[in-house]
């Protein structure tokens, strides 16, 4: 949900750049003559005082600005002309304040090689070097992280810790790209069976999500550096999974889903593919945000796919959204218009990521300048000040969010915040007859969800409101599969991934009941195996099974 913010804050900041481009000041030009006055008659000359700043609307009707004669030559450094020019008193409207007006109607042509070329107008727009920008006449530099600009491997590489990319084809034909920590800085030669774990993003997001602190603060460096397998997944539609075996990602048939298709294909593709590529028979699952909406909705559709899933850490659940605040509130209220305008437009990407809007938003949110612009807005979004927020770290945070999606996406949001309901996507009347059987989208059954649960939730979470959590998602749960509910103090969305105080609340309790749990597959597996060798290798059921009818009875 991070990305909704910085992405509402691009599009503010650019039209905030775009109006005030048009009441720059601008200093007065100094009232110089031309610089070989001498060339031209003294009497054709008649020197006027310029009004300043020029004004624009005579030239309303003209494209960009009036040429001058073709018998006149650009004169350089002119004074009596914003542009440079030498122009006649008939070639511009009355009161365009020009400086000087020719006398003579037709004046003498100066010699070409005594003459500059004209400056071109309007002038070109010269951006600033990457690394820096002209402050007047001295180059200050800006402090851009280099992470900014990084992808996924790049940074884990940038922090000394071995990284694998990983591509996986769902059913539906979508490409989704995983990123693989195998092991910290410290642990790399173990033996030992390392736990696997996968982390998947929220809302606009991608892996990156879990790598942009620093590396003591970060979940996927914390995991690996505790010995873990760590993998991170992308969803369809985000920078890392744009690509299908046959459709383009500029076609709209590309961009037909919603968090309904990730939970349905992507999620049992990527788990499957790690689950292969590690030969375990089960994982440990951390969601954020989208991350646990997905996986609660393929949980209660799937209960095969629950044996999958050693242990679930759902970070910020989203379920029923009934009590959000914010501007998705907003969002919610707009749903008519909403739906409206898909209707129009049909499916589309919304708001991608491209190393413009990175290197735009590290600028803008420059650690050196106090600007709470950035700051404020995604506050508005992800719920109140913290004071566990590392400002110094915004402009990555907003390099790399949003990551994209599909509008359907945000349409479906947008369509839970106003129904209250975790429910499908709704389809119109018609549609959702053929598709679900009934006139209304129907809502997922969370009774069904049969898997060890532990959720991480706080009062200052305006996405997944403390209130939603507590008067839903809990009591809908089954109570065997609602193992740990912890509430956090003063937590907003974005701080279960980034607070300062996310490592010892969330990453190192997970750790602690991993590595518990870990130890206990360990000893269950080798139980297993000593049990096969001794009983011709049977499992532990059929050498169960074969005592129970050895005592019974005739």
């Amino acid at each position: 949900m991070f990305a909704v913010v910085s992405a509402l804050f691009l599009l503010i900041t650019l039209n905030t750049l775009i109006a005030e481009r048009q009441v720059i000041p601008m200093e007065r030009p100094p009232d110089l003559l031309p610089s070989e006055p001498l060339l031209l008659p003294q009497s054709n000359l008649v020197p006027v005082l310029p009004d300043w700043p020029p004004s624009t609307t005579p030239f309303a009707a003209f494209n960009p600005f009036p040429a001058p004669p073709e018998n006149l030559t650009p004169l350089p450094f002119a004074p009596f002309s914003p542009y440079s020019n030498l122009v006649q008193n008939y070639a511009l409207p009355p009161g365009a304040g020009h400086a000087a007006i020719a006398a003579a109607p037709a004046p003498p042509l100066i010699p070409s090689s005594l003459v500059l070329p004209p400056p071109t107008w309007p002038p070109p727009i010269t951006l600033p070097p990457i690394y820096g920008t002209s402050r007047g006449t001295t180059l200050k530099p800006i402090n851009i992280d280099p992470e900014a600009i990084m992808g996924v491997p790049e940074i884990i590489q940038h922090w000394g810790y071995p990284v694998e990319e990983h591509q996986v084809t769902t059913a539906d034909g979508y490409i989704l790209t995983l990123h693989r920590i195998p092991h910290g800085k410290k642990n790399a030669n173990s033996t030992s069976v390392r736990p696997v774990i996968f982390l998947q993003h929220g809302l606009l997001c991608t892996s990156s999500i879990w790598l942009l602190n620093l590396p003591h603060q970060s979940a996927g460096f914390v995991f690996a550096d505790q010995g873990f397998d760590v993998w991170l997944g992308n969803m369809r539609g985000n920078v890392y999974s744009k690509e299908h075996v046959s459709l383009s990602s500029e076609s709209n048939d590309f961009w037909k889903f919603s968090w309904e298709q990730m939970a349905k294909y992507d999620l049992p593709a990527m788990i499957d593919y790690v689950l292969n590529e590690t030969e375990q028979t089960s994982l440990y699952y951390v969601g954020h945000s989208q991350g646990t909406l997905t996986m609660l909705a393929k949980l209660s559709k799937d209960k095969k796919f629950a044996k999958k899933i050693r242990k679930f850490f759902a970070l910020a659940p989203v379920s029923r959204m009934s009590h959000v605040k914010g501007l998705f509130l907003y969002l919610g209220k707009i749903y008519e218009q909403f739906s409206l305008v898909y209707r129009i437009f049909g499916d589309n990407e919304f708001l991608s990521n491209n190393i413009f809007t990175r290197l735009l938003t590290d600028i803008i949110c420059d650690k050196s300048v106090n600007n709470p612009i950035c700051e404020n807005f995604i506050f508005s979004v992800s719920g109140p000040n913290s004071n566990q927020f590392n400002s110094s770290r915004i402009g990555i945070y907003l390099a790399h969010n949003p990551a994209g999606t599909s509008s359907r996406n945000m349409l479906h949001f947008a369509q839970m915040v106003h129904n209250k309901k975790m429910e499908s996507f709704d389809r119109g009347k018609e549609a959702n007859l053929r598709w679900y059987g009934q006139s209304t989208p129907p809502e997922y059954n969370l009774t069904n969800v049969h898997c060890d649960t532990y959720l991480f939730y706080s009062d200052y979470d305006w996405l997944a409101p403390a209130a939603d959590v507590e008067h839903f998602l809990i009591p809908t749960l089954p109570r065997t599969s609602v193992k740990f509910a912890r509430k956090l103090k003063n937590f907003n969305h974005n701080d279960f991934l980034w607070g300062l105080r996310a490592r010892k609340e969330i990453y190192d309790r997970i750790t602690n009941i991993i590595k518990i749990d870990s130890r206990k597959l360990t000893l269950q597996r080798n139980m297993d195996s000593y049990f096969r060798r001794q009983s011709g290798n049977k499992t532990i059921d059929e050498i169960s099974n074969k005592l129970n009818d050895t005592l019974k009875l005739d």
